[in-house]
């Protein structure tokens, strides 16, 4: 099968800063595209924007495989396939189900007040001024909260979050990001393994400690390897906050310049859920995620070649006109609701639930010790990969009827 010229086509920064633009003119006119990068964090491969097709794709695990990162060193259960993933996922998943997620709100809940208090201390901060909610909250509340899950010491999350934001420097031409990235990388590797050794030299309950879980677990009736166990909780040290760090930074922002969702919220916080739902099915925090073409395939009229790399653009779906009405339009009781921006298939975000319940307590507290806040100055948010902010400094005006925590 040939490939024609004209489906080759090269995205420009300049235009990827504006992406809704470009995917919306994908899925009308060629929903499935060969993207070729021009550098900087934009990814060979075929570009999938709609709605439909993405999820076909993403339950086609025979045809379209999940890659490893790191060459013998996978990160499962992302990086696995079935018919093992179905078992890496196993391990893990009993501490993410709601009933083991309710017993853990008050941790996450306490850590969220401890961030919103130091940021909301005094009198508040007139407009103009302000605090920048994105380093006082968004960065470091899904690190610790993590850390908490993993039973890991919570002062380890700035050299942490530093390390993880560092990873996207890799395929950087910069010889110095590409030393940070190394760095960065070999210390996240380390310290996962360390991990593993201490749980080894201490064990503790697998019934309540996650990795102790990992490490009591088998794969086909033989105990997990421990460098697998390194690798699980290698991917949770980056894919278990990052993402949530740009979906909360997120949803702050659209509060901050939406006063009227901010007064229907604080009247009806029994109505936040729905409303994240539909604030990241708008803006996704995670614009795409990679496949591996395991065998030749016709996608979209298009023609992909066994080890063609497949990008499945959930920010592109999330706004398929043929799955949501009015998808431009922020309704926040739009239900029902299926979003992509947690992925789908059998790789959807195991911690979508815990990144779910931060985004929650975040703003239930917030929104309870304040009675209105708003944007200081312009936001800066990252490129496009994750997309979320990197600076948003806002005035607050805290409620009389302040909550003690």
């Amino acid at each position: 099968m040939q490939r024609e010229p004209d489906l080759i086509t090269t995205f420009s920064k300049s235009v990827v800063e504006d992406p809704d633009v470009l995917h919306a003119r994908l899925r009308r006119e060629c929903p499935v595209a060969l993207q070729q990068s021009d550098g900087g964090p934009l990814q060979n491969g075929w570009l999938v924007t709609r709605y439909d097709d993405i999820v076909a794709v993403a339950r086609d695990t025979e045809t379209f495989t999940q890659p490893v990162r790191w060459p013998g060193q996978r990160r499962p259960p992302l990086e696995s396939n079935p018919p093992e993933h179905r078992q890496f996922r196993a391990l893990l998943q009993p501490f993410f189900l709601p009933g083991a997620l309710a017993q853990f709100e008050p941790i996450s809940r306490r850590i969220a007040v401890s961030l919103i208090e130091g940021l909301l201390d005094g009198e508040g901060h007139g407009e103009g001024e302000g605090r920048d909610f994105a380093h006082g909250l968004a960065r470091p509340l899904p690190p610790q909260v993590l850390l908490a899950r993993l039973g890991q010491p919570l002062d380890d999350w700035a050299r942490i979050k530093d390390c993880s934001e560092a990873s996207y420097l890799q395929g950087s031409s910069d010889p110095a990001d590409v030393a940070t990235y190394e760095a960065a990388n070999a210390y996240l590797w380390e310290y996962s393994h360390c991990a593993v050794s201490e749980r080894k030299r201490s064990p503790r309950d697998p019934k309540s400690d996650l990795i102790s879980a990992m490490l009591a677990g088998a794969i086909d009736g033989a105990p997990v390897d421990e460098a697998l166990v390194a690798g699980m909780i290698r991917l949770l040290l980056a894919a278990g906050h990052d993402s949530t760090t740009s979906a909360l930074g997120i949803c702050l922002r659209f509060l901050a310049e939406h006063a009227d969702a901010q007064q229907q919220l604080r009247a009806r916080p029994e109505d936040i859920p729905d409303a994240v739902e539909e604030i990241l099915r708008l803006q996704a925090p995670v614009v795409q995620m990679p496949r591996a073409v395991a065998r030749d395939v016709e996608l979209g009229g298009k023609s992909l070649k066994q080890g063609d790399r497949v990008l499945l653009v959930f920010a592109s779906g999330n706004r398929d006109e043929a799955k949501f009405e009015h998808p431009e339009q922020c309704r926040l009781d739009r239900s029902p609701n299926r979003h992509l921006s947690f992925g789908t298939g059998i790789h959807v975000c195991i911690g979508n639930g815990l990144a779910r319940q931060e985004i929650k307590v975040a703003l239930e507290e917030l929104l309870a010790r304040t009675e209105r806040f708003g944007l200081s100055s312009e936001p800066t948010r990252e490129f496009w990969h994750p997309y979320g902010a990197t600076r948003l400094v806002l005035w607050t005006k805290p409620s009389k009827a302040r909550a003690i925590p």
